[in-house]
């Protein structure tokens, strides 16, 4: 055991510091590739939410005609931003349908007749309409059949 030698500090010193930096350097590459990633998805959903914060749409409750397998109405967009991915679900008390009508793009400041087609709800008892974009949540326009039976907008 006496004639072995360690090795000297300042060998050991500097082995030391190339761990450290080579540690930092990996650590560095991590976290500038998560902190770019997340940059992007924030960027995305925020404009996402800019974009749905300046959309509007409306029925209008004077063009609302049912039938037995169709609901049709016109729509208009009052927004700043085009509208897409409508879908128009149908309540009649016990019976709740959605589904995605034709022609369903809406440009700025355009209106459009809407027919979605019903397969399990009886259109003539419809009472409630509510009309979304599955690309903005909360963004919708609701209209209600009222008592003496004329289409009133609620949202």
């Amino acid at each position: 055991m006496l004639g072995k030698k360690g090795i000297s500090p300042l060998i050991a010193a500097i082995i030391l510091i190339a761990f450290v930096i080579a540690v930092a350097g990996i650590a560095g590459t991590f976290f500038t590739s998560f902190t770019q990633k997340q940059k992007v998805t924030v960027e995305t959903k925020g404009g996402a939410l800019i974009d749905c914060s300046v959309t509007r749409m409306e029925i209008d409750p004077d063009t609302i005609s049912t039938t037995d397998t169709s609901v049709s109405f016109v729509v208009t967009n009052m927004g700043e931003e085009d509208i897409s991915n409508l879908r128009v679900t149908v309540y009649n008390g016990t019976n709740v349908q959605t589904v995605d009508p034709d022609n369903t793009t809406l440009s700025k400041g355009e209106s459009k007749k809407l027919t979605a087609t019903l397969a399990s709800v009886n259109g003539t008892t419809a009472y409630n309409i509510k009309l979304r974009t599955t690309d903005c949540p909360g963004v919708a326009s609701i209209a209600n059949k009222t008592s003496s039976g004329a289409w009133k907008l609620i949202g």
